[in-house]
């Protein structure tokens, strides 16, 4: 995910476990919103878990849910180069892109 890629040098980070999200909204935006924000939390509390790979294992868009695993590790500072702080998720400029043969989103994150 990229949001970890301004955490450290994605890299490094090797795939030795594995950690369960679920997140739910109202629509695509705040689902997408408290997706990003479930695996921020993982990272901010201990163990500090950050993934290097993200899969997603249910994806319903009609009830706006989403279960996901996220294989890495727990960050090490004397392993991981320490990168800039991702304080928190924000609505600013929040977009979600399916008219593309691709499914782009942009997000701003609070740093």
């Amino acid at each position: 995910m990229a949001m970890f890629g301004y955490m450290t040098e994605i890299d490094t980070v090797e795939v030795k476990q594995s950690k369960s999200i679920e997140a739910e909204g109202y629509d695509l935006l705040s689902l997408l919103f408290h997706f990003l924000d479930e695996f921020l939390f993982l990272f901010s509390a201990d163990p500090f878990f950050i993934p290097r790979k993200v899969q997603i294992v249910e994806f319903d868009k009609t009830n706006f849910k989403i279960q996901a695993i996220g294989f890495g590790e727990t960050f090490d500072l004397s392993k991981h180069p320490q990168g800039t702080e991702v304080k928190a998720i924000t609505y600013s400029n929040m977009q979600i892109h399916t008219d593309r043969t691709t499914n782009d989103i942009h997000v701003i994150i609070d740093i």
